[in-house]
């Protein structure tokens, strides 16, 4: 496999490990888009990227981290039961493992984006703004999911469809911006061929 087949591959796997991670088809409790296969993607793809970003590889630990709670997550799903929620500390650790995890691969793909993207381009700086409200719905959306609404329990299951059907939408936003770094990445290599 030559370097660029590797990159374009590796832009593909993290494009379509979003899609995996935030896109759910449920039968009964059973995921059919499991989470950890998002994750599984995204490793691939620092394996992949690695050799552009080097500090790609330091994510390495939390990525095998958070496919592995959700590759047990998965199993559980298929008799109704599930990790989230039933000891806070762990739950802790993974949500932090996640924003730093998707904070860091996301800014890191921006960077090749600033590398690889036409001159005056501006793909860097919209996934730098995605990457930041990803984060930020990310953080708010488990503050929510902890916060004691008490009587306002209507309330907080509005909110916390809000914030997912959010998510979506620039998780969405986030793909499509690795769908494009693919093209600027295959549009410069075309371009250094011919010259």
């Amino acid at each position: 496999m030559t370097d660029r087949e590797r990159v374009y591959g590796g832009l593909s796997n993290a494009a379509w490990g979003y899609f995996f991670l935030h896109i759910h088809f449920k039968l009964n409790t059973v995921d059919i888009l499991p989470v950890f296969v998002g994750y599984l993607l995204l490793l691939s793809a620092i394996g992949k990227l690695s050799g552009e970003r080097r500090d790609l590889a330091l994510l390495r630990p939390l990525g095998m981290l958070l496919a592995g709670v959700n590759g047990v997550d998965w199993p559980l799903s298929w008799a109704g039961a599930d990790l989230d929620g039933t000891f806070l500390p762990l739950d802790l650790l993974v949500i932090a493992a996640g924003l730093y995890f998707h904070f860091q691969f996301l800014t890191d793909m921006a960077a090749l984006a600033e590398q690889y993207q036409p001159q005056g381009g501006s793909l860097d700086r919209r996934l730098r703004r995605r990457r930041t409200v990803y984060i930020v719905l990310y953080t708010v959306t488990f503050v929510c999911r902890y916060l004691p609404f008490g009587r306002f329990q209507d309330q907080q299951i509005l909110i916390m469809m809000a914030l997912v059907a959010a998510m979506l939408v620039v998780m969405l936003f986030i793909m499509a911006g690795l769908f494009e770094l693919r093209r600027c990445f295959r549009n410069q290599e075309e371009n250094q061929a011919k010259a």
